[in-house]
């Protein structure tokens, strides 16, 4: 499926197919309540017994009727009003007892889904993320999850407590009378058909209204973001912004208006059947009764009438129930289809320990090839690239000694980024390897390896917290004179000292309130602040201006003392000193060497050089 938005073109997934529902997925609901077995079995013996005592009432009046006030028997009349008392309490206690147990288990269930949802995203590779619209993993985690609430928490207690209660009725019905059963009983075939055909409509209604939700929460994210904001007003596109999102939220609400009202004409016309369906009784009982037909009495009829009525809300809960499961199992396709990618980087069986304090650092690519490969999302695929032909590396291998500094540089696109990303595990080559200290990286755990590398992307991003909690990211105990430490050495203390909050200041959504030079420092000292192994440099100044370059180039340059790194750049000013540069073309190594010596046999790093060099100070 493709989607337009504004000229541009999105493509995206048909969220969940169109398919009956599975029996694979009823099971896997069934076995979110597995460690919860007990208090299961605790709320079925409950229902039991409730739904049992919801049957006696009516028998007791029944004996009152037929026996206990024709025989003037008033202590019998006591006893059995007694006992009607006592039956009406006992069931109040069980009823709340009852929620209050299944909703506990309930929402505990759904909260682990949230929590299973979550932590199986994180693992899922970069990739993934750079496919799919943060407004489809919302809704996915928050709204598709949280929808499946009355589904667990309330479905199986209403299910064992009609069914209980229904099949209790129809024995004791059958028990007074059968010819009286045959006409309170006859619809049910015709309305369980019903119940199928409007579960069915309502799972489809179910599955197009949360897709709706997902792209107005994927707009909503994006048009309000800060750069979506700035880009809105800075081209006038603020009324079409408004029309796009006023169509949306039309389509979301017609949707949900016919998702809510499909199969209330079913549930009035069942209630008005069974609201009926005592005149029939009174009808055809009182015939008998008039006849003189002693198989049925006027305490026959009256506790007849009595069940019937209260067959009506488990009848009607029993079949609008059935439909609602539809609906919660669209619900469920959509969550399992997420928990069903693969995500392909994985930590090994028997990772091999990592001690970041006894490893030199030495990096090497061996005959290393990538591929961007598609992602499958229930039966739909996508590619990072967005279906477009995969980038390719290919053959690279270079090795960085301990310490050294050794920079990829080469024009947009040349596979620079993924080179780096392949070492710290964003990504996993498809062939060759990449090592450390004669260790693949797919040997070892992601969390120690994580300790081994510090990461500062061109994207210096934030999160919408303070200046200590972005700081200690990557250290959590950090003290407070390690920060001023790491700040200083970032050369952006005195910028946080003059603020009046200090570290305590909050820097907005995706910290904006700084400008691109200051959040990239601060990104810096962040790492700084972790004191990785390696450092991989994703174009690590490329948001500053030249004196800030230059004092970052002087941060990193103390920075890179007794560390590797390795660099990726676009500008040279920050790489010319590298001990090796590699550059790259076409996701290949075209060649390789000093600054110097690239300068006299490459061409197209002689271009790179003369078309963003001049009096720039190196980096040492």
């Amino acid at each position: 499926m493709v989607r337009r938005h504004g000229g541009r073109v999105d493509r995206a997934f048909d969220d969940a197919p169109k398919r009956p529902i599975a029996r694979k997925t009823l099971i896997r609901v069934a076995k979110l309540y597995r460690p919860y077995r007990s208090a299961l079995i605790t709320v079925a013996i409950l229902i039991f017994i409730s739904a049992t005592l919801m049957i006696a009432t009516p028998l007791l009046i029944r004996q009152i009727i037929d026996v206990t006030i024709p025989n003037s028997d008033s202590t019998s009349l006591y006893w059995l009003t007694g006992w009607m008392i006592g039956v009406a309490a006992a069931s109040g206690a069980i009823s709340y007892g009852t929620s209050y147990l299944n909703m506990l288990t309930g929402l505990t269930v759904m909260e682990d889904l949230r929590l299973t949802v979550y932590g199986h995203l994180q693992k899922l590779p970069l990739s993934f993320f750079t496919s799919t619209r943060t407004g489809d993993l919302q809704t996915r985690i928050s709204s598709d999850v949280s929808s499946t609430q009355m589904l667990l928490t309330d479905t199986l207690g209403v299910l064992l407590s009609n069914s209980v209660v229904v099949i209790s009725a129809v024995i004791a019905m059958l028990v007074i009378s059968w010819q009286l059963s045959i006409v309170a009983l006859v619809t049910l075939p015709i309305f369980t058909f019903a119940m199928f055909k409007v579960g069915k409509r309502r799972r489809e209604l179910t599955r197009r209204t949360q897709k709706s939700l997902s792209e107005l929460t994927s707009r909503t994210g994006e048009t309000l973001s800060v750069s979506g904001v700035m880009l809105s007003k800075t081209f006038g596109r603020e009324a079409d912004q408004f029309e796009s999102f006023k169509q949306n939220s039309t389509e979301l609400t017609t949707l949900s208006l016919r998702q809510a009202m499909t199969g209330q004409r079913f549930s009035v016309l069942m209630q008005t059947f069974f609201t009926m369906t005592p005149a029939i009784i009174w009808l055809i009982g009182g015939y008998f009764i008039i006849e003189a037909d002693s198989s049925i009495s006027m305490g026959d009829i009256v506790a007849f009438t009595a069940i019937q009525a209260r067959l009506l809300f488990p009848m009607a809960g029993l079949f609008m129930r059935g439909v609602e499961i539809s609906s919660s199992i669209a619900l469920f396709d959509r969550i399992f289809e997420y928990l069903d990618i693969d995500p392909k980087i994985k930590d090994p069986a028997h990772p091999v320990p990592v001690d970041p304090a006894n490893f030199k650092g030495e990096i090497v690519y061996s005959s290393v090839g990538f591929r961007y490969s598609e992602i499958a999302i229930g039966d739909k695929k996508t590619s990072p690239k967005d279906q477009a032909a995969p980038f390719t590396l290919n053959d690279i291998s270079f090795s960085v000694p301990s310490g050294g500094l050794t920079a990829l540089v080469g024009p947009s696109g040349a596979g620079k980024t993924s080179v780096g990303y392949l070492l710290a595990r964003l990504y996993d080559a498809d062939s060759g390897s990449v090592s450390i200290d004669g260790i693949d990286v797919k040997d070892m755990a992601q969390a120690d390896l994580s300790k081994l590398i510090g990461v500062v992307s061109q994207d210096s991003f934030m999160f919408h917290d303070t200046i200590r909690e972005n700081l200690v990211f990557g250290k959590s105990e950090a003290t407070e004179a390690e920060m001023i430490d790491a700040t200083m050495a970032a050369q952006i203390y005195e910028l946080i000292d003059g603020l009046p909050d200090r570290f305590e200041t909050v820097v907005g959504e995706r910290g904006y309130r700084l400008s691109g030079g200051e959040r990239q420092r601060l990104a810096i000292a962040r790492v700084i602040l972790a004191n990785p192994r390696i450092l991989l440099l994703d174009e690590a100044t490329s948001s500053l201006d030249t004196l800030s370059e230059r004092m970052i180039q002087q941060a990193l340059t103390r920075l890179r003392q007794g560390r590797t790194t390795v660099a990726i750049a676009h500008r040279l000013s920050t790489v010319i000193a590298a001990d090796q540069i590699l550059v790259m073309e076409q996701g290949k190594i075209s060649d390789r060497g000093t600054n110097e010596e690239l300068l006299e046999r490459s061409s197209l790093y002689r271009r790179l050089y003369e078309e963003q060099f001049t009096a720039i100070p190196s980096l040492s």
